[in-house]
């Protein structure tokens, strides 16, 4: 059950991002310039509440679902290793 619970969770959050990405980079086609402007604050108001309800749920979730906790640790670990790209550039 906790797997199932994860797997939710993380496809909840990839489909609000995704949600939040076609809105807020799409484009209007409108040609009446009001229809158009209501369009566009629309769109773009739908798209910032979708990130910040991915924020909260990712802020919320981050803390008690295991998927999302090794998700934090894998990136903690990607910060603190040195790139070996970067120190071989570097050297030269």
């Amino acid at each position: 059950m906790n797997k199932v619970t994860s797997i939710i969770r993380v496809a909840i959050v990839l489909a609000l991002s995704s949600f939040a990405l076609l809105f807020l980079f799409g484009e209007e086609l409108d040609e009446n310039l009001m229809v158009w402007m209501l369009h566009f604050l629309f769109d773009k108001g739908l798209a910032l509440i979708a990130i910040m309800i991915v924020a909260r749920l990712y802020k919320l979730w981050s803390k008690t679902d295991s998927w999302f906790i090794a998700y934090e640790e894998w990136c903690k670990k990607g910060e603190d290793a040195p790139n070996l790209i970067c120190l071989k550039n570097n050297e030269g």
